[in-house]
């Protein structure tokens, strides 16, 4: 659980760097990752 919760603390920075950059296909993509392992942490 903790491992789950460090990896989305990732994503979420590095989704944030992508915003920055303008990076739109990027940041969906994380943005999905981020939903399924919430979803999963969640479960």
């Amino acid at each position: 659980m903790k491992r789950t919760n460090e990896t989305i603390e990732t994503l979420q920075y590095q989704l944030k760097r992508y915003k920055a950059m303008k990076k739109g296909a990027a940041c969906q993509s994380l943005q999905f990752k981020i939903h399924k392992l919430m979803s999963q942490a969640n479960a």
